[in-house]
């Protein structure tokens, strides 16, 4: 069944689950962001049709969230490859990772992100630009915009 559309809202969550409000598409973003770029390496990772791949990889190349290379032309295949709309998802994925170790009914953490350069564990937490506390320790409310 497909969803309603939400992209007549005027409200930037709704605008984000148009593109990644998919569960097949946030767990491509998620692949793609530790490294897999190649169709059958998604599909393989994730069990998923591939028709359904398909389409997903479509609307997020459609998107601008990842971008359609060639590398072989008889028969033509494709890497699909973050762009910088797409790698800034890490900031949403990083966060629903972190949701998802602390509340689901998982054991313990699947995976434990690493400094690609150090090797040592991170723990990564927002902060607020202005004041430098973190996300967690503000009271928020909202306003507004025209």
């Amino acid at each position: 069944m497909k969803r309603k559309p939400l992209g007549h809202m005027n409200c930037s969550v709704a605008q984000t689950l148009d593109v990644v409000g998919d569960p097949w598409t946030l767990l491509i973003v998620r692949d793609a962001l530790f490294g897999t770029t190649r169709f059958d390496d998604f599909q393989r990772s994730l069990g998923i049709p591939r028709a359904t791949l398909a389409s997903r990889l479509d609307t997020l190349v459609e998107h601008g969230v990842m971008e359609r290379r060639t590398y072989q032309v008889r028969p033509e295949r494709h890497d699909y490859v973050l762009t910088d709309k797409g790698r800034d998802l890490r900031r949403v994925m990083v966060s629903m990772m972190q949701w998802g170790n602390e509340w689901s009914s998982l054991p313990a953490p699947p995976v434990t992100l690493l400094d690609a350069e150090t090797g040592a564990e991170i723990d990564p937490i927002y902060v607020d630009a202005a004041s430098g506390r973190p996300l967690s320790e503000l009271r928020i409310t909202h306003r507004f915009n025209p």
